[in-house]
């Protein structure tokens, strides 16, 4: 049977990157820790996903006026 460290430092409120996130829920001793690396991770997961919303936003606006270019060249000759 596999013995199990856990890290009993603290989780602080910084940065951290989503593997660093990971091994803090898989690895700290505290559940105060592990609730903060949920947290963390969560909020690190909605501030990716809405740049990729506002980015698809952009894109979707970008479509939308090309399309409108287009469809508004057919009636014109020059």
């Amino acid at each position: 049977m596999a013995s199990e460290a856990y890290d009993y430092e603290p989780f602080d409120n910084t940065d951290h990157t989503m593997k660093q996130i990971a091994d803090a829920i898989r690895h700290k001793g505290y559940g105060k820790d592990v609730r903060e690396a949920i947290a963390q991770g969560f909020e690190n997961l909605d501030k990716h996903l809405s740049s990729i919303e506002e980015e698809l936003k952009q894109q979707e606006k970008k479509k939308v006026s090309s399309m409108d270019d287009i469809f508004n060249s057919f009636g014109k000759k020059e």
